[in-house]
Protein backbone atom coordinates (compact mmCIF):
# COMPACT_ATOMS: atom_id res chain seq x y z
CA UNK A 1 0.00 0.00 0.00
CA UNK A 2 1.93 3.56 -1.34
CA UNK A 3 2.47 5.76 1.47
CA UNK A 4 0.22 8.99 2.09
CA UNK A 5 2.89 12.18 1.31
CA UNK A 6 2.68 15.06 4.14
CA UNK A 7 -0.24 16.71 2.28
CA UNK A 8 -2.19 14.42 2.36
CA UNK A 9 -1.40 13.12 5.86
CA UNK A 10 -2.12 17.31 6.60
CA UNK A 11 -4.93 17.24 5.12
CA UNK A 12 -6.82 14.54 7.08
CA UNK A 13 -5.42 15.53 10.10
CA UNK A 14 -7.51 18.70 9.25
CA UNK A 15 -10.33 17.35 8.26
CA UNK A 16 -10.72 14.73 11.99
CA UNK A 17 -9.84 17.73 13.86
CA UNK A 18 -12.66 20.03 11.79
CA UNK A 19 -15.19 17.22 12.53
CA UNK A 20 -14.14 16.86 16.34
CA UNK A 21 -14.78 20.61 16.45
CA UNK A 22 -18.40 19.61 14.81
CA UNK A 23 -19.14 16.95 17.02
CA UNK A 24 -17.91 19.82 20.40
CA UNK A 25 -19.97 22.57 19.32
CA UNK A 26 -22.93 20.12 18.20
CA UNK A 27 -22.64 19.38 21.57
CA UNK A 28 -22.44 22.38 23.26
CA UNK A 29 -25.72 23.84 21.30
CA UNK A 30 -27.75 20.69 22.30
CA UNK A 31 -26.92 21.29 26.04
CA UNK A 32 -27.53 25.03 25.82
CA UNK A 33 -30.74 24.46 23.95
CA UNK A 34 -32.02 21.87 26.30
CA UNK A 35 -31.25 24.24 29.77
CA UNK A 36 -32.86 26.93 27.62
CA UNK A 37 -35.96 24.76 27.26
CA UNK A 38 -36.07 23.61 31.34
CA UNK A 39 -35.92 27.12 32.14
CA UNK A 40 -39.08 28.11 29.65
CA UNK A 41 -40.85 25.14 30.20
CA UNK A 42 -39.77 24.94 34.37
CA UNK A 43 -43.01 25.02 36.41
CA UNK A 44 -45.54 25.12 33.52
CA UNK A 45 -45.37 28.62 33.26
CA UNK A 46 -45.94 28.87 29.59
CA UNK A 47 -49.35 27.16 30.39
CA UNK A 48 -51.66 30.00 30.03
CA UNK A 49 -49.63 31.08 26.68
CA UNK A 50 -52.08 30.77 23.36
CA UNK A 51 -50.67 28.27 21.22
CA UNK A 52 -51.30 28.08 17.45
CA UNK A 53 -51.50 24.74 15.83
CA UNK A 54 -50.45 24.41 12.63
CA UNK A 55 -51.42 22.07 10.41
CA UNK A 56 -49.68 20.34 6.97
CA UNK A 57 -51.62 18.65 4.81
CA UNK A 58 -51.84 14.83 5.42
CA UNK A 59 -52.47 12.11 3.05
CA UNK A 60 -53.82 8.48 2.91
CA UNK A 61 -53.85 4.96 1.13
CA UNK A 62 -56.72 2.40 1.76
CA UNK A 63 -54.64 1.18 4.85
CA UNK A 64 -53.56 3.91 6.41
CA UNK A 65 -53.83 8.29 7.33
CA UNK A 66 -50.65 9.98 7.79
CA UNK A 67 -51.22 13.90 9.40
CA UNK A 68 -48.39 15.64 10.89
CA UNK A 69 -48.47 19.66 12.07
CA UNK A 70 -46.74 21.53 15.09
CA UNK A 71 -47.52 23.29 17.87
CA UNK A 72 -45.72 26.94 18.27
CA UNK A 73 -46.89 30.13 20.76
CA UNK A 74 -48.71 32.27 18.90
CA UNK A 75 -46.96 35.99 17.72
CA UNK A 76 -49.27 38.05 15.78
CA UNK A 77 -48.02 38.14 12.47
CA UNK A 78 -45.45 41.05 11.84
CA UNK A 79 -46.79 42.88 8.53
CA UNK A 80 -44.03 43.17 6.19
CA UNK A 81 -44.15 47.10 5.36
CA UNK A 82 -42.33 47.76 2.02
CA UNK A 83 -38.80 49.07 2.94
CA UNK A 84 -35.81 45.76 2.53
CA UNK A 85 -35.50 46.20 6.40
CA UNK A 86 -39.48 45.81 7.65
CA UNK A 87 -39.45 42.88 4.83
CA UNK A 88 -36.10 41.17 6.46
CA UNK A 89 -37.33 41.18 9.83
CA UNK A 90 -41.14 39.63 8.61
CA UNK A 91 -39.28 36.76 6.99
CA UNK A 92 -36.43 36.53 9.71
CA UNK A 93 -39.73 36.10 12.26
CA UNK A 94 -41.39 33.13 10.25
CA UNK A 95 -37.53 31.50 10.87
CA UNK A 96 -38.21 32.44 14.23
CA UNK A 97 -41.13 30.02 15.88
CA UNK A 98 -40.97 29.01 19.77
CA UNK A 99 -42.19 25.37 19.57
CA UNK A 100 -44.22 24.08 21.95
CA UNK A 101 -43.18 20.78 23.28
CA UNK A 102 -45.19 17.99 25.56
CA UNK A 103 -49.34 19.00 24.04
CA UNK A 104 -51.79 16.87 23.68
CA UNK A 105 -52.94 17.19 20.10
CA UNK A 106 -56.86 15.49 19.06
CA UNK A 107 -57.40 14.65 15.91
CA UNK A 108 -61.19 13.93 14.44
CA UNK A 109 -61.86 12.04 11.42
CA UNK A 110 -62.35 8.50 9.71
CA UNK A 111 -64.78 7.71 12.52
CA UNK A 112 -62.80 8.20 15.13
CA UNK A 113 -60.53 10.74 17.68
CA UNK A 114 -57.33 9.91 18.07
CA UNK A 115 -54.48 11.72 19.92
CA UNK A 116 -50.80 12.44 19.74
CA UNK A 117 -48.10 14.87 22.05
CA UNK A 118 -45.77 17.64 20.18
CA UNK A 119 -42.24 16.07 20.40
CA UNK A 120 -39.38 18.70 21.58
CA UNK A 121 -39.32 20.46 18.55
CA UNK A 122 -43.43 20.91 18.66
CA UNK A 123 -44.05 18.26 15.98
CA UNK A 124 -47.15 16.11 16.15
CA UNK A 125 -47.55 12.99 14.00
CA UNK A 126 -50.75 10.74 13.52
CA UNK A 127 -50.58 7.70 11.81
CA UNK A 128 -53.63 5.90 11.58
CA UNK A 129 -54.83 2.52 10.59
CA UNK A 130 -57.70 2.14 8.21
CA UNK A 131 -59.90 -1.13 7.94
CA UNK A 132 -59.46 -1.42 3.70
CA UNK A 133 -60.90 2.33 2.83
CA UNK A 134 -60.86 2.10 -0.85
CA UNK A 135 -59.47 5.26 -2.45
CA UNK A 136 -61.42 7.38 -4.59
CA UNK A 137 -61.72 6.66 -8.48
CA UNK A 138 -60.66 10.29 -8.84
CA UNK A 139 -58.42 11.86 -6.65
CA UNK A 140 -59.60 13.95 -3.95
CA UNK A 141 -59.02 15.84 -0.70
CA UNK A 142 -60.51 14.48 2.50
CA UNK A 143 -61.01 16.71 5.68
CA UNK A 144 -60.06 16.30 9.70
CA UNK A 145 -59.80 18.45 12.11
CA UNK A 146 -57.68 18.94 14.95
CA UNK A 147 -57.65 21.03 18.13
CA UNK A 148 -55.43 21.23 21.77
CA UNK A 149 -58.14 19.80 24.43
CA UNK A 150 -55.94 20.96 27.31
CA UNK A 151 -54.54 24.60 26.07
CA UNK A 152 -55.94 27.59 24.37
CA UNK A 153 -55.40 27.97 20.82
CA UNK A 154 -55.64 30.72 18.84
CA UNK A 155 -58.63 28.78 16.77
CA UNK A 156 -60.61 26.03 18.84
CA UNK A 157 -60.14 23.77 15.62
CA UNK A 158 -57.75 23.48 12.84
CA UNK A 159 -59.12 21.40 9.42
CA UNK A 160 -56.21 19.75 7.97
CA UNK A 161 -56.56 18.93 4.04
CA UNK A 162 -55.66 15.22 3.22
CA UNK A 163 -55.03 13.81 -0.16
CA UNK A 164 -56.65 10.49 -1.58
CA UNK A 165 -55.08 9.98 -4.34
CA UNK A 166 -57.69 8.21 -7.54
CA UNK A 167 -57.38 4.87 -8.14
CA UNK A 168 -58.55 4.95 -11.82
CA UNK A 169 -55.15 5.76 -13.14
CA UNK A 170 -52.77 5.26 -10.37
CA UNK A 171 -50.17 7.83 -11.84
CA UNK A 172 -48.64 10.67 -9.38
CA UNK A 173 -45.89 13.66 -9.50
CA UNK A 174 -43.46 13.92 -6.93
CA UNK A 175 -41.83 17.62 -7.85
CA UNK A 176 -38.96 19.70 -5.91
CA UNK A 177 -39.86 23.34 -5.34
CA UNK A 178 -36.62 25.69 -5.60
CA UNK A 179 -35.92 26.76 -9.00
CA UNK A 180 -38.06 24.26 -10.28
CA UNK A 181 -41.46 25.80 -9.27
CA UNK A 182 -40.54 28.97 -8.17
CA UNK A 183 -36.84 31.06 -9.26
CA UNK A 184 -35.11 31.24 -5.97
CA UNK A 185 -31.56 31.22 -7.27
CA UNK A 186 -30.65 29.24 -4.66
CA UNK A 187 -27.05 28.04 -6.59
CA UNK A 188 -25.77 31.55 -5.97
CA UNK A 189 -27.07 33.12 -2.62
CA UNK A 190 -24.59 36.11 -3.10
CA UNK A 191 -26.66 37.13 -5.88
CA UNK A 192 -29.81 36.19 -5.02
CA UNK A 193 -30.02 37.25 -1.70
CA UNK A 194 -32.69 39.69 -1.53
CA UNK A 195 -34.89 37.26 -3.56
CA UNK A 196 -34.23 34.28 -0.74
CA UNK A 197 -34.88 37.18 1.81
CA UNK A 198 -36.27 39.65 1.43
CA UNK A 199 -38.62 39.08 -1.20
CA UNK A 200 -42.68 37.98 -0.07
CA UNK A 201 -44.66 34.95 -2.18
CA UNK A 202 -46.75 37.81 -4.46
CA UNK A 203 -42.40 39.46 -5.55
CA UNK A 204 -41.63 35.51 -5.89
CA UNK A 205 -41.48 34.09 -9.87
CA UNK A 206 -42.73 31.19 -10.94
CA UNK A 207 -39.95 29.05 -13.21
CA UNK A 208 -40.97 29.55 -16.78
CA UNK A 209 -43.77 26.97 -18.05
CA UNK A 210 -44.21 25.55 -14.55
CA UNK A 211 -47.64 26.76 -14.18
CA UNK A 212 -48.88 25.71 -17.47
CA UNK A 213 -46.93 22.05 -17.13
CA UNK A 214 -48.85 21.85 -13.59
CA UNK A 215 -52.38 22.73 -14.96
CA UNK A 216 -51.62 20.34 -17.72
CA UNK A 217 -50.78 17.37 -14.80
CA UNK A 218 -53.40 18.56 -12.58
CA UNK A 219 -56.14 20.50 -14.60
CA UNK A 220 -58.29 21.11 -11.87
CA UNK A 221 -57.13 22.80 -8.24
CA UNK A 222 -59.89 21.43 -5.73
CA UNK A 223 -60.20 18.02 -7.39
CA UNK A 224 -57.00 17.34 -8.57
CA UNK A 225 -56.69 14.95 -11.95
CA UNK A 226 -53.24 13.33 -10.18
CA UNK A 227 -51.91 13.71 -6.76
CA UNK A 228 -49.14 15.59 -6.03
CA UNK A 229 -46.28 15.72 -3.74
CA UNK A 230 -43.68 18.19 -3.06
CA UNK A 231 -40.14 17.48 -1.37
CA UNK A 232 -37.67 20.00 -0.27
CA UNK A 233 -34.92 20.65 1.40
CA UNK A 234 -36.67 23.81 2.80
CA UNK A 235 -37.53 24.73 6.14
CA UNK A 236 -41.11 23.55 7.37
CA UNK A 237 -41.12 27.07 8.53
CA UNK A 238 -41.82 28.47 4.91
CA UNK A 239 -44.72 25.86 4.61
CA UNK A 240 -47.28 28.71 4.47
CA UNK A 241 -45.05 31.06 2.56
CA UNK A 242 -44.38 27.78 -0.12
CA UNK A 243 -48.26 27.29 0.28
CA UNK A 244 -49.35 31.26 -0.42
CA UNK A 245 -46.83 31.12 -3.47
CA UNK A 246 -48.72 28.03 -4.49
CA UNK A 247 -52.26 30.01 -4.62
CA UNK A 248 -50.95 32.82 -6.55
CA UNK A 249 -49.30 31.46 -9.04
CA UNK A 250 -52.27 28.60 -9.76
CA UNK A 251 -49.32 26.06 -8.54
CA UNK A 252 -51.10 23.17 -7.34
CA UNK A 253 -51.42 22.08 -3.38
CA UNK A 254 -50.12 18.98 -2.40
CA UNK A 255 -49.03 17.56 1.01
CA UNK A 256 -44.67 18.62 1.20
CA UNK A 257 -41.98 16.85 3.03
CA UNK A 258 -40.03 19.57 3.88
CA UNK A 259 -37.04 19.68 6.43
CA UNK A 260 -36.57 20.14 9.61
CA UNK A 261 -33.82 21.89 11.32
CA UNK A 262 -33.48 20.97 14.35
CA UNK A 263 -30.27 20.21 16.65
CA UNK A 264 -31.05 16.98 17.30
CA UNK A 265 -28.11 14.29 16.60
CA UNK A 266 -30.37 12.62 13.51
CA UNK A 267 -31.31 16.80 12.19
CA UNK A 268 -28.11 18.61 12.82
CA UNK A 269 -26.89 19.95 9.22
CA UNK A 270 -24.99 16.73 8.62
CA UNK A 271 -28.33 15.76 7.56
CA UNK A 272 -27.76 17.01 4.18
CA UNK A 273 -30.42 17.34 1.25
CA UNK A 274 -29.44 14.24 -0.63
CA UNK A 275 -30.33 11.73 2.26
CA UNK A 276 -33.56 13.85 2.94
CA UNK A 277 -35.13 14.17 -0.58
CA UNK A 278 -33.96 10.03 -1.06
CA UNK A 279 -35.92 8.95 2.41
CA UNK A 280 -38.98 11.26 1.20
CA UNK A 281 -39.36 10.75 -2.58
CA UNK A 282 -39.12 6.54 -1.23
CA UNK A 283 -41.72 6.77 1.47
CA UNK A 284 -43.99 7.85 -1.22
CA UNK A 285 -43.31 5.14 -3.67
CA UNK A 286 -43.33 2.82 -0.25
CA UNK A 287 -46.50 3.79 0.61
CA UNK A 288 -48.29 4.14 -2.73
CA UNK A 289 -46.61 0.44 -4.74
CA UNK A 290 -49.60 0.24 -7.13
CA UNK A 291 -49.06 3.87 -8.32
CA UNK A 292 -46.44 5.78 -11.04
CA UNK A 293 -44.70 8.75 -10.14
CA UNK A 294 -43.46 11.50 -12.63
CA UNK A 295 -39.94 12.81 -10.76
CA UNK A 296 -39.66 16.71 -11.55
CA UNK A 297 -36.73 18.68 -10.38
CA UNK A 298 -33.45 20.68 -11.65
CA UNK A 299 -30.01 19.77 -12.38
CA UNK A 300 -28.88 22.58 -9.38
CA UNK A 301 -29.01 20.51 -6.02
CA UNK A 302 -28.51 17.54 -7.03
CA UNK A 303 -31.62 16.44 -7.84
CA UNK A 304 -30.46 14.09 -10.95
CA UNK A 305 -28.36 11.92 -7.87
CA UNK A 306 -31.27 11.54 -6.26
CA UNK A 307 -33.67 10.45 -8.86
CA UNK A 308 -31.04 8.43 -10.03
CA UNK A 309 -30.71 6.59 -6.88
CA UNK A 310 -35.04 6.20 -6.48
CA UNK A 311 -35.02 4.93 -10.44
CA UNK A 312 -32.24 2.37 -9.16
CA UNK A 313 -34.17 1.19 -5.67
CA UNK A 314 -37.88 1.55 -7.50
CA UNK A 315 -37.52 1.21 -11.19
CA UNK A 316 -41.27 0.30 -11.75
CA UNK A 317 -42.52 2.74 -9.88
CA UNK A 318 -41.56 5.93 -11.61
CA UNK A 319 -43.11 6.88 -15.04
CA UNK A 320 -40.41 9.74 -16.10
CA UNK A 321 -37.95 12.50 -14.64
CA UNK A 322 -38.44 15.80 -16.06
CA UNK A 323 -34.93 17.92 -15.23
CA UNK A 324 -35.28 22.00 -15.41
CA UNK A 325 -31.74 23.07 -16.70
CA UNK A 326 -30.52 25.84 -14.06
CA UNK A 327 -27.19 25.45 -15.23
CA UNK A 328 -26.78 25.34 -18.77
CA UNK A 329 -24.93 21.66 -18.62
CA UNK A 330 -27.63 19.33 -18.91
CA UNK A 331 -26.48 16.53 -20.85
CA UNK A 332 -22.71 17.03 -19.23
CA UNK A 333 -20.78 15.71 -16.67
CA UNK A 334 -21.82 13.43 -14.05
CA UNK A 335 -25.53 15.00 -14.62
CA UNK A 336 -25.11 13.78 -17.67
CA UNK A 337 -23.80 10.35 -17.00
CA UNK A 338 -26.70 10.14 -14.00
CA UNK A 339 -29.76 10.93 -16.97
CA UNK A 340 -27.66 8.44 -19.79
CA UNK A 341 -28.15 5.84 -16.73
CA UNK A 342 -32.04 6.49 -16.06
CA UNK A 343 -32.83 6.18 -19.95
CA UNK A 344 -31.14 3.22 -20.22
CA UNK A 345 -32.93 1.91 -17.51
CA UNK A 346 -36.01 2.18 -19.09
CA UNK A 347 -37.05 5.44 -17.97
CA UNK A 348 -38.26 8.45 -20.19
CA UNK A 349 -36.04 11.71 -19.18
CA UNK A 350 -36.94 15.54 -20.23
CA UNK A 351 -34.17 18.26 -19.53
CA UNK A 352 -34.79 21.83 -21.00
CA UNK A 353 -34.48 25.22 -19.40
CA UNK A 354 -38.14 25.48 -18.93
CA UNK A 355 -40.85 23.11 -18.83
CA UNK A 356 -42.99 24.22 -21.81
CA UNK A 357 -41.18 21.96 -24.42
CA UNK A 358 -42.28 18.61 -22.08
CA UNK A 359 -45.87 18.93 -22.63
CA UNK A 360 -45.43 16.76 -25.57
CA UNK A 361 -43.67 14.10 -23.38
CA UNK A 362 -46.03 14.38 -20.60
CA UNK A 363 -49.04 13.06 -22.72
CA UNK A 364 -47.22 10.32 -24.13
CA UNK A 365 -46.81 9.30 -20.65
CA UNK A 366 -50.26 9.08 -20.21
CA UNK A 367 -50.68 12.52 -17.78
CA UNK A 368 -53.66 14.75 -18.49
CA UNK A 369 -53.68 13.78 -22.43
CA UNK A 370 -57.34 14.89 -23.43
CA UNK A 371 -58.88 18.25 -24.13
CA UNK A 372 -59.84 19.12 -20.55
CA UNK A 373 -56.11 19.21 -19.74
CA UNK A 374 -54.77 21.07 -22.76
CA UNK A 375 -57.51 23.69 -22.23
CA UNK A 376 -56.54 23.78 -18.51
CA UNK A 377 -52.62 24.25 -19.32
CA UNK A 378 -53.63 26.52 -21.95
CA UNK A 379 -55.61 29.03 -19.49
CA UNK A 380 -53.60 31.47 -17.52
CA UNK A 381 -53.83 32.69 -13.68
CA UNK A 382 -55.96 35.29 -13.08
CA UNK A 383 -54.45 38.64 -13.12
CA UNK A 384 -51.13 37.08 -13.98
CA UNK A 385 -50.06 39.96 -15.69
CA UNK A 386 -50.07 41.35 -12.59
CA UNK A 387 -48.36 39.42 -10.43
CA UNK A 388 -45.32 38.70 -12.45
CA UNK A 389 -42.41 40.95 -11.38
CA UNK A 390 -38.81 41.60 -12.13
CA UNK A 391 -36.18 39.25 -9.91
Amino acid sequence: MPQRSPRDKKRALMTKAIATLARIAHRIIVLAERTLDRIRYRDGRLDHKTLRMLSYAGYRSEREVRVGGRIVQYKPSLKPGTSTWSRLRAMLAIYESDEVPGVRVALEGYGGRYEAVSDREGYFHFVLPLDQKPLPDVTAWEVASISLPERRSHHAKVDVPILAPGQSEKLGIISDIDDTVVETGATNFLKNWRRVLVHRPEDRLAVPGASKLYKYLVVDHQAPRHPVFYVSSSPWNLYGFITEFMELNAIPHGPMFLKDYGIDKDKFIASGHRSHKVEAIERILAFYPDFRFLLIGDNGQRDVEVYARVVRDFPDNVAGVFIRDVSGTCRQGPNGTLLQEIEEAGTPVYCGAGFEEALAMVAALGFGEDAEAAAAAVAEPPEAAGQMKSA
